[in-house]
């Protein structure tokens, strides 16, 4: 037997329902009636409007018949995710359809769009309904990590409707991104499903543990496809509207990943007494953002996403300093978002090593990064005609003013002297050492040393160097150095007197085997190989410097101070 459940349309969320079912048949209607185009965004907003109207038409029968309360799946979890989903995509479509299929005269698509606004906030209505009693909620869906799981499905949908299949068929990054979109989305949506369905038993593992390995390969994946596709598109293909709402996407989808992780994390090693209900639940300190560190790491945030937008809109580069700027923008700007909503979300008072010193050493690394980008980009890559390019220029400088004051603020903060590797003299000439040798690999160009033994083994010399400072930074910043059977100050000592050999003789043998004979080409331009050999030079000259100042204050610290 069926029994009408009359009391469920005067419930708010039911009328909620019933006007977004009035709001997305007239939006469908009026844009059906105003023609049809062939292009993905207009396919998509027909798709949203119609997947709208016909699934809240079914949850409106399915509550009013009684048949909700007898289906096999969640039926919470089903109608939280729905409305979050709706929403986005109403949103979503709401923006697309009026700036590509709208003009002044254009009164259907005008009403089309407005009702679509409408909408779009009787689902968002909704969402805060369903969120309004977070007691009575007990559906995956329904938490955050299930909204952020929703969410990641819907950024990444977005993003196949601006791929276009001629772009990427001949290009194996950016075949390698697509995979990422695609793996990951199969992978949210199985979650997704599985969920609803209440099919979380049959997993092998805790679903927890399940959702924090997903959500660890999928923020290793994505910083990939940050990385490759800008790297791989704009350097071959001329840049327009899709390629960059792309880019942003994969950058707005790694931080909704991001955070995934670290609320699955948190809930994993971090929350262990709490019941089912209240584990869903993380502690926002939002005095974090408020603070003034707090402010600056959000500009600095919102401009270097300005910086990498602008450049990647620009004229691209095949040339590895252009690349080198994308990368320097990207990186830090994911680092800062990420200290930012780990900050927020207080899991750094967790994490397994000092965290003062590692914002320090991030804020003194990017201020360096920047101050090289700044001169870099504007020197290379900008002219009078060239604004975008020059936007980023002038950004790029106030996003290194930024990172400078951070610097400030974060020593002079009043907690007390910092006391971690990375804030005193031998931790920040590490990373100066790491960052030299990461603007020496920029400059070298595989035919510089090839067939040449000497330039191979300084090429050897950047590399091993590089490597071992980078293991030592990871070592002191994980707090692991006791883990050694001797003295880890005995063996920094070794390293850098070993190091500053092999510079010095670097120093001596790459000049030796580049300049000889090899004078500057008078057609050489902004940049060509010989000026790359100078840098490498000069670069070389300042690290020998480096390290050997870095094993005179090590030996110091070690054999006099210790007396």
């Amino acid at each position: 037997m069926v029994t009408m459940d009359l009391k469920s349309p005067a419930m708010r969320v039911a009328i909620v329902r019933i006007l977004e079912v009035i709001f997305v048949c007239i939006t469908f209607s009026l844009a059906a009636s105003a023609g049809l185009f062939s292009v993905s965004f207009s396919v998509w907003c027909m798709f949203t409007w119609c997947f709208c109207f016909v699934i809240t038409i079914v949850i409106l029968i399915l509550e009013l018949t009684g048949f909700s309360s007898k289906l096999p799946i969640s039926w919470d979890d089903f109608t939280a995710a729905f409305s979050m989903l709706a929403t986005l995509m109403v949103l979503a479509a709401s923006v697309i359809y009026p700036k590509y299929f709208a003009c002044p005269k254009c009164s259907r698509q005008i009403g089309a769009s407005v009702t679509s606004c409408i909408a779009f906030i009787l689902y968002a209505v909704e969402v805060g309904l369903n969120r309004a009693k977070p007691g009575e909620i007990s559906g995956f869906l329904a938490t955050i990590p299930g909204l952020l799981k929703v969410l990641e499905a819907f950024v990444a949908c977005i993003i196949f409707i601006c791929l276009d299949n001629t772009e990427f068929t001949f290009s194996a990054g950016l075949q390698w991104c697509v995979a990422v979109y695609s793996i990951c989305f199969i992978f949210a949506l199985l979650i997704i499903i599985f969920t609803i369905g209440r099919l979380l038993s049959l997993f092998p593992a805790p679903f927890q543990k399940v959702l924090m390995a997903c959500n660890v390969l999928a923020v290793l994946m994505y910083i990939t496809a940050l990385v490759i596709f800008p790297v791989f598109y704009f350097r071959k293909l001329p840049a327009t509207d899709m390629p960059v709402v792309i880019a942003v996407m994969t950058a707005f989808n790694l931080v909704a990943y991001i955070v995934d992780t670290v609320y699955s994390v948190r809930l994993v090693f971090f929350v262990t007494t709490q019941t089912e209900s209240s584990a869903a639940m993380i502690h926002i300190d939002l005095h974090s953002l408020t603070q003034p560190v707090g402010i600056i790491r959000i500009i600095a945030a919102v401009l270097s996403c300005m910086c990498f937008s602008l450049a990647a809109t620009a004229a691209s580069s095949s040339s590895s300093y252009w690349a080198w700027c994308i990368f320097t923008w990207c990186f830090c700007c994911f680092f800062t978002l990420l200290i930012v909503i780990l900050e927020l979300t207080t899991v750094n008072t967790k994490v397994p090593f000092a965290w003062d010193d590692f914002t320090n050493a991030f804020a003194m690394l990017a201020s360096v990064m920047y101050l090289t980008v700044s001169i870099i980009y504007p020197t290379f890559f900008t002219c009078n005609e060239c604004h975008r390019a020059i936007s980023a220029s002038v950004i790029s400088w106030v996003c290194f003013g930024i990172y400078v004051a951070e610097v400030v603020l974060t020593h002079l903060r009043p907690r007390g002297e910092t006391s971690g590797f990375l804030s005193t003299l031998p931790g920040i000439m590490k990373m100066l050492e790491t960052f030299i040798t990461c603007l020496i690999f920029v400059s070298l160009e595989t035919s510089q040393y090839t067939g040449s033994p000497g330039k191979q083994w300084c090429v050897a010399v950047y590399s091993l160097c590089f490597i071992f400072a980078i293991v030592i930074i990871l070592l002191t910043l994980g707090q692991m150095t006791s883990f050694f059977p001797f003295s880890f100050d005995y063996v920094v000592i070794v390293y850098n007197i070993l190091a500053s050999v092999m510079y010095g003789t670097a120093m001596v043998i790459w000049p030796l085997y580049s300049f000889p004979g090899n004078y500057r080409p008078s057609n050489c331009g902004h940049i060509c190989s010989w000026d790359k050999l100078v840098v490498v030079t000069f670069m070389t000259i300042f690290n020998f410097i480096l390290y050997t100042l870095d094993s005179a204050y090590s030996i110091r610290l070690v054999f006099i101070s210790n007396r």
